[in-house]
């Protein structure tokens, strides 16, 4: 009885862990200057047709995302592609270190659809690691566009932001080069019986999808974090703060960076407070950066978690009655 109740029990701690990291971290936002009651009351005031707007431009953002995962997985059609984004999304989002219990939900999806393991290994490998390229390539721009505007002074360490974002921007091409052929080579010094083979196949078939479909895994990624960046920046017009572009575009590659460290649900609390911190930096208003910040964060995540509930629901009901 006890050894059936240890996982359950840890599962708890991690959750009550994970909540009280994202109240300390979400805390920190008052020694900035912002305001809580007034960043709610702004998001409170807000009016009855900017849902709408902010729905809109979510819902393109996730189509045009369609393109890269139907990209990456040939045979896959948009309408399942567009399931398993919002699905693993929302498992995601509610559960601490969540990504790999989404990567579970997509693999059943998949699989259940006729496609192989190694199909689906290929699927990830190439989806994560456009994912992964954009946020260590997109730093770099974004840091050069804010030293060119003047929102970044190179006095107080603007050009050792840029350093940092370089070698970032170079770790990014290695993992480009190792996704066109590079890392097949390296695979081939794996033993047979450790499956060395099968790596190498996985690698090569990888690296000639990446040749073939590459202008479609730019365009659906470069289409959706447009998007995302458009959404964010509404966000903060509807709350009374107008942000400038470059602005804007440190904005989302900070949320997108700080993304990674997802120890909470989503990174809740972390993810706030570290894009607050940079948003200060860039002297926002405190009380308007925490105002549209809470603004996208909710809406994505509440448009995401119940839209992907109901997708999981539908998908193993009909899964049930679909004759194998």
């Amino acid at each position: 009885m006890t050894t059936a109740l240890a996982p359950s029990r840890a599962r708890v701690l991690v959750a009550l862990g994970a909540a009280g990291l994202a109240v300390l971290a979400l805390s920190q936002a008052g020694r900035f200057g912002a305001s809580w009651s007034e960043a709610l009351a702004a998001v409170r005031g807000l009016s009855w047709w900017w849902p709408p707007v902010f729905g809109a431009v979510w819902v393109a953002g996730l189509a045009v995302h369609t393109v890269l995962l139907t990209a990456a997985l040939p045979g896959l059609t948009r309408r399942r592609a567009l399931i398993l984004n919002v699905a693993g999304n929302a498992v995601a989002n509610v559960l601490p270190l969540g990504g790999a219990a989404g990567t579970a939900v997509n693999y059943g999806m998949v699989r259940g659809w006729g496609h192989s393991s190694a199909d689906y290994v290929r699927f990830a490998v190439v989806s994560k690691s456009c994912d992964f390229v954009a946020k260590l390539m997109l730093p770099l721009p974004a840091v050069g566009g804010l030293l060119a505007v003047g929102g970044l002074s190179p006095a107080r360490g603007g050009w050792v932001l840029l350093a940092v974002a370089g070698a970032g921007a170079a770790v990014g091409v290695v993992v480009v080069l190792a996704l066109l052929g590079r890392a097949s080579r390296v695979l081939r010094a794996v033993p047979p019986r450790v499956g060395g083979s099968w790596a190498v196949g996985v690698a090569e078939r990888t690296a000639g999808l990446v040749r073939r479909r590459w202008v479609a895994l730019v365009v659906g990624l470069g289409g959706y974090l447009a998007l995302q960046g458009v959404l964010l920046w509404l966000c903060f017009t509807a709350v009374g703060l107008h942000l400038p572009l470059p602005t804007t575009f440190a904005t989302l590659v900070a949320l997108r960076l700080l993304a990674l460290l997802a120890i909470t649900p989503a990174g809740v609390g972390f993810v706030e407070a570290g894009t607050i911190t940079v948003l200060v930096a860039l002297r926002v208003d405190p009380t308007g950066a925490l105002a549209g910040l809470l603004l996208y964060r909710a809406f994505v995540l509440l448009a995401e978690v119940p839209a992907g509930g109901l997708t999981i629901a539908w998908w193993a009901t009909t899964r049930r009655r679909t004759p194998r």
